[in-house]
């Protein structure tokens, strides 16, 4: 059996194919500026002879058509599902990003063997997935785990951004610190602590702290660009959430996600292989 793993970013995309239950190396591209160089590009990386095919998006998908996709708006609304099935010659799965991260994390990472588990996916933006007895949750629209809209003290934008961007995404995705980012961490990993880092970690608590009282589960997975940072982000977290959590979500630990950048790829791997009940 072949099956192969896509998993479609903002910037990039990456492919993992696997043989009869042995992989291949992760390979990337760069993101096409066009529906049609989409599927063409897809279609190339998946190669002939593939018994299925998992496709991961940065955005929700209903029926085979990506419905709201901010990175990738000329996708919203084509077949896209159908499309890619008829150039690869195989079916085609897609799903939300976050939510096959979740599906990788829960197999093969770090909330393996868990029954509970919650993904805060930190890059650019903000999203994330939701464990529930063992099986990703993806409620009834496909977008549960759109962390970003949670309420957010700091919330800042005009009124076209906050239409895209949630308030939390806003208050304290990676793109909340303009750049300054590897910068800020650097200097606390030299022992130069920032306020603006602190107060970063604290407006990223805040979201932590509501998930882990209101859902109690096993464990946060802090996943995206960020889980590289939680060495000196996670102490931060930590302090801020004994303040604001409920008592047992104060019991809740918060970990970095296990898989790194692969994550994705390797979750619309499983989705592929798995079928249409992952």
């Amino acid at each position: 059996m072949r099956h192969v793993g896509v998993d479609v970013g903002g910037t990039s995309v990456r492919v993992l194919r696997e043989q009869d239950g042995t992989r291949g190396p992760v390979a990337r591209r760069d993101v096409p500026g066009s529906y049609e160089e989409l599927v063409e590009l897809v279609a190339d990386l998946a190669g002939p002879g593939a018994d299925a095919v998992g496709v991961g998006l940065p955005g929700t998908s209903a029926d085979g058509v990506p419905r709201f996709v901010p990175a990738l708006p000329w996708t919203q609304g084509r077949p896209l599902a159908r499309d890619l099935a008829e150039a690869v010659g195989a079916p085609v799965r897609l799903g939300l990003d976050g939510h096959l991260t979740l599906l990788a994390e829960s197999v093969e990472g770090a909330a393996k063997g868990r029954r509970s588990a919650v993904l805060v996916a930190v890059g650019t933006g903000i999203g994330g997935a939701l464990l529930v007895d063992g099986r990703v949750w993806r409620g009834a629209h496909g977008s549960a785990g759109s962390w970003g809209w949670l309420p957010a003290t700091g919330a800042s934008g005009a009124a076209a951004e906050a239409a895209a961007h949630g308030p939390y995404e806003r208050a304290a995705s990676g793109s909340a610190l303009a750049g300054r980012g590897p910068a800020l961490v650097a200097a606390a990993r030299a022992g130069r602590a920032d306020p603006e880092l602190e107060a970063y970690a604290a407006r990223l608590a805040e979201g932590i702290a509501a998930l882990a009282s209101a859902l109690d589960p096993e464990i946060v997975l802090v996943g995206g660009g960020m889980a590289d940072a939680m060495d000196v982000l996670g102490p931060l977290i930590a302090r801020h959430i004994a303040v604001s959590a409920s008592p047992d979500g104060r019991r809740v630990p918060v970990v970095p996600a296990g898989l790194g950048s692969e994550a994705g790829v390797v979750g619309a791997l499983l989705a592929a292989r798995i079928g249409e009940d992952w």
